[in-house]
């Protein structure tokens, strides 16, 4: 399947990433585990001035593609689901609320106490990789909006670029 367009793009990824990745229970429960992982991965990208905005990366599509995509690994998958429940159990344990209800501080603390657990550090390194991927990524791919990454960086994209998405 090849995406030509964002809003192909967008059509396909919107449902199907809620009823592939998400198990019934939670199609309507007040945060998804996309939600959580969205708002751990703006966490991990940080506030920066003149850095790309979380926005102009379109880090969430990103993974929600990679979470569909048949290439990807079902272990990768599994393990980027499992850890956004994990964030989400260390959050009850500490505030007595999930992840998604916490403020920023709160968040970030949550995030410095899962990163003491081997599986939080791994998880964390699979997170920043998919942000990199978003930040780096040609524009085909819905992400790096306006090429922004790659002017932060001053990166000359290399020729040719892709015609087509091979995600």
């Amino acid at each position: 399947m090849y995406l030509k367009t964002r809003r192909t793009f967008l059509k396909k990824t919107a449902f199907s990433t809620t009823a592939l990745v998400l198990p019934a229970a939670e199609i309507f429960a007040s945060a998804s585990v996309l939600d959580t992982l969205e708002l751990a991965q703006r966490d991990l990208y940080g506030d920066s001035s003149d850095a790309p905005s979380f926005k102009e990366i379109n880090a969430r599509a990103y993974l929600s593609l990679v979470l569909t995509h048949s290439r990807v690994m079902q272990s990768t998958k599994k393990f980027i689901k499992n850890g956004a429940l994990w964030l989400d159990e260390e959050a009850e344990k500490l505030y007595k609320k999930p992840y998604t209800k916490l403020d920023k501080n709160e968040r970030q603390k949550t995030l410095e106490s899962v990163a003491q657990y081997k599986w939080g550090e791994n998880w964390m390194n699979v997170m920043l990789s998919f942000i990199y991927e978003a930040v780096l990524g040609d524009t085909i791919y819905g992400v790096n909006k306006n090429e922004s990454g790659w002017k932060w960086l001053r990166h000359a994209s290399g020729l040719p670029r892709p015609k087509e998405p091979l995600l």
